[in-house]
């Protein structure tokens, strides 16, 4: 069989190597999975068990539930005063990869440009080449706490540039944004006619200053499109269900390919998710808190060990761990990590040629996991 042109230019996520190698692998601490160890509060279960006790579990409208579009509305304008209209501005998605994929199919013509962070989510790169468009990666800085090189940003901008991914808080890297860097970004959007997409999956995973969202430090609200997620706020990567929020226009055509793609998001994750952004907020807080306190205990021992060396991560839940003293090929270092150590990470040039040097180990699960993780590097590398 002949695959198309498409299924053969795009590859998928290098991260899938690591997987199935940790798989594999027998008495392995595993810090390579970035998906939160918390259940799902128990409101939001509650919510979702009496919807279906209801028993009609059909069709949504495309654009999603009209109270899951409100709730969505309503806590952004609580916690960052930001307006959007629940009928024309919002779009429930399958996942806030679901909105990176309709957002660029809506957006980009063949060989047009998108600008994303280096290093930055792994599947970047094969979400822009689904939708016919160009991968630019732009660096964030290392040694100035993985922020953006806005001189080598500006000069990546091209009459060929449709779109620029920003990702605050980062993954892998766990840093954020300044509201200043932000509003750069945003004025050169209106300066030279391309869209933000802003990826804001970990809003609520930040830990010394609240979170700025990206489409509150621009007059001009028409040049940002603000994607979300329960995923990581709420501990529902399995629902999969997450937003858009953005320019009338533009949410527009998202809705129609994705009536195209998956008709509507799942119907009972569509209520969940309006239960979990409606109701109390403890438990968020509370997991957030948590992973606070995994932060400092990992990164304060991890710098401990030769040859690693990280900063305070400020939102997120990963660690982004220079290892070059040991071996600047990252890869080969990984490998070894799993297999002689035992203990499962990422290697940083999976995201992108600026994470070569490092891995990404994530501190999303038990502070008993992350101790034992901390021992085996000590016995191996002490």
């Amino acid at each position: 069989m002949q695959v198309s042109r498409r299924a053969q230019e795009i590859q998928a996520s290098p991260i899938r190597k690591i997987f199935d190698l940790a798989s594999q692998t027998e008495g392995l601490t595993r810090l390579e999975v970035g998906q939160p160890d918390f259940n799902t509060p128990a409101y939001i279960l509650e919510e979702a068990s009496s919807f279906l006790d209801q028993g009609f579990i059909g069709y949504s409208p495309t654009n999603g539930l009209p109270q899951t579009r409100k709730a969505v509305a309503d806590r952004f304008l609580e916690d960052y005063g930001m307006t959007f209209d629940p009928v024309s501005e919002v779009v429930i998605t399958h996942g806030a990869s679901g909105a990176l994929h309709l957002a660029l199919r809506a957006l980009v013509n063949p060989g047009d440009e998108v600008l994303r962070p280096n290093p930055g989510f792994a599947s970047y790169d094969g979400i822009i080449k689904d939708a016919d468009g160009l991968p630019v990666l732009y660096p964030l800085v290392a040694d100035d706490g993985f922020s953006i090189d806005m001189e080598v940003f500006t000069r990546l901008i091209s009459d060929k540039t449709k779109a620029v991914i920003i990702n605050s808080p980062n993954n892998p890297t766990g840093s954020i944004l300044s509201p200043e860097q932000l509003e750069q970004v945003c004025s050169l959007a209106k300066e030279h006619g391309f869209i933000v997409i802003s990826d804001e999956a970990y809003d609520k995973v930040i830990f010394d200053q609240p979170h700025t969202p990206a489409v509150t430090c621009t007059p001009h609200k028409d040049v940002v499109l603000t994607v979300g997620s329960s995923s990581k706020d709420y501990a529902m990567c399995g629902w999969r269900i997450g937003f858009a929020a953005g320019p009338a226009a533009l949410i527009g055509q998202i809705i129609k390919f994705q009536s195209l793609i998956n008709i509507c998001p799942n119907i009972v994750a569509q209520q969940a998710y309006a239960a979990a952004l409606s109701g109390p907020q403890d438990d968020t807080h509370r997991m957030k808190e948590e992973y606070k306190r995994r932060r400092d205990y990992f990164v304060n021992a991890l710098n401990e060990i030769p040859g690693f060396s990280c900063d305070v991560p400020k939102g997120a839940f990963y660690v982004m761990a220079d290892i070059s003293e040991h071996d600047k090929d990252d890869w080969a270092f990984t490998e070894r990590m799993i297999q002689d150590v035992k203990v499962s990470c990422i290697p940083g040039s999976s995201f992108g040629s600026a994470g070569a040097g490092f891995i990404r180990f994530s501190y999303a699960t038990s502070m008993e996991v992350l101790k034992e993780a901390i021992e085996k590097l000590k016995k191996h590398f002490a």
